[in-house]
């Protein structure tokens, strides 16, 4: 039963066989430095080998299971402390006792999953004998709860990254006589920002919005925020709210499903709301307090789609403004994050950059992968979006 469980938790963890991580290896590196020891790592049992997740000081990737210090430590389910492996029955016909690299000392403390279950080590190793101080073994034993909550939150945040991934659109919208691209890059596992396509009854909708914050907090705020819009688009679309109703009315309702949750969170979210008609190239839309967003224009020019509403979750008392903008041929509609605009400088030239950006790169796909690259290059401290749709040229 325990063995399953270890395996259970090693394959939840799916960690086996992956690259080397920054994340753990300066755990090891410190843990060498801080012990005065040659080799340290960090090591996951599997069923028949020991998998080095880290191992600073020895070129090993993997070992067979019964030749390794560490799995007798995985059993025992206890810090394990060998003074002289030669002398010790347990260890000292292990290869790297009897020969190379002649290991004396070892200490290994477990590795536990959420479940408590261990599935591996953080270990010491060197090749005089010697002991760890009461000092030391409290530091050894403290350093190895933060590998544990280093392998736990690895796999939570990676599980979130994927359900936060899966909820954006996968693909361009395909829509006749447009072209159009988009990116929402976290600057951590996770993003408060998302943008978002929808298409009802010949139209296109079209999202892009800002939680306050970053990280999980905000990727929480995001899904719920994200969910209330779709939902509301296709009642505006359906007519629930009226045959007057414009976007402004359906923002409103938004804001009032969202509101308490994002009070209770101290949270707003500012955003583009669009709505275009692809016949016409007629976009209706509503700016909460977004204020990112430039038509560029096929001539060279561009106009700033100013916002004076605010951002949704601040009161119920506020009604949002439809406005209008028309894309004639060869323009191109590009909204971003403020992630974008303050990794630019975060001054107002800014608006001016992206739009000689646009210029430059008229193709939405090859503007989305410019920003890209500059986002990869400078490691921006917020989220980064952007949202770029073209109406083509006509043919003539």
């Amino acid at each position: 039963m325990v063995e399953q469980a270890r395996r259970r938790g090693l394959d939840v963890l799916q960690i086996l066989d992956t690259p080397p991580e920054e994340r753990f290896d300066r755990f090891t590196r410190l843990a060498r430095i801080a012990f005065h020891v040659p080799i340290s790592t960090i090591t996951l049992i599997d069923r028949d080998r020991a998998y080095f997740k880290s191992c600073i000081g020895l070129e090993v990737v993997e070992a067979p299971r019964d030749a390794t210090f560490c799995a007798r430590t995985v059993l025992l389910d206890q810090p394990v402390i060998v003074e002289d492996a030669s002398t010790d029955p347990h260890y000292r016909d292990l290869p790297g006792v009897a020969g190379e690299p002649h290991i004396r000392f070892y200490a290994g403390f477990p590795l536990h999953d959420a479940h408590g279950t261990a599935i591996g080590t953080f270990c010491l190793y060197d090749r005089r004998t010697r002991t760890l101080s009461a000092r030391e073994f409290d530091l050894m034993l403290e350093l190895s709860q933060w590998v544990e909550a280093e392998l736990r939150s690895s796999n939570e945040m990676d599980r979130a990254r994927e359900v936060q991934q899966s909820l954006l659109p996968s693909t361009a919208p395909v829509i006749e006589g447009y072209d159009a691209s988009a990116v929402c890059l976290a600057a951590g596992a996770v993003a408060g920002d998302f943008f978002d396509h929808q298409e009802i009854d010949g139209q296109h909708s079209f999202t892009v919005a800002d939680v306050m914050g970053k990280g999980t907090g905000a990727a929480i705020l995001m899904a719920t925020a994200r969910a209330v819009v779709r939902s509301e688009n296709r009642a505006f679309a359906a007519g629930r709210f009226g045959d007057d109703a414009d976007l402004g009315t359906a923002l409103t309702e938004v804001n009032t499903i969202l509101l308490a949750d994002l009070a209770a969170s101290s949270a707003f979210v500012t955003g583009f709301f669009g709505w275009a008609d692809p016949t016409t190239g007629q976009v209706r839309y509503v700016d909460a307090g977004h204020g990112l967003t430039l038509v560029v224009r096929a001539d060279g020019s561009h106009e700033h789609l100013a916002t004076s509403d605010l951002p949704l979750g601040i009161t119920d008392e506020w009604k949002w403004t439809e406005r209008q903008v028309d894309l004639m041929p060869g323009d191109m509609l590009v909204c971003f994050s403020d992630g974008l605009f303050d990794l630019l400088g975060g001054t107002p030239e800014v608006l001016g950059v992206i739009a000689d950006l646009a210029h430059l790169h008229p193709t939405p796909s090859d503007l989305v992968e410019t920003v890209r690259s500059m986002a990869d290059s400078a490691v921006p401290l917020d989220d980064v979006t952007m949202l770029a749709i073209r109406r083509l040229p006509e043919a003539g």
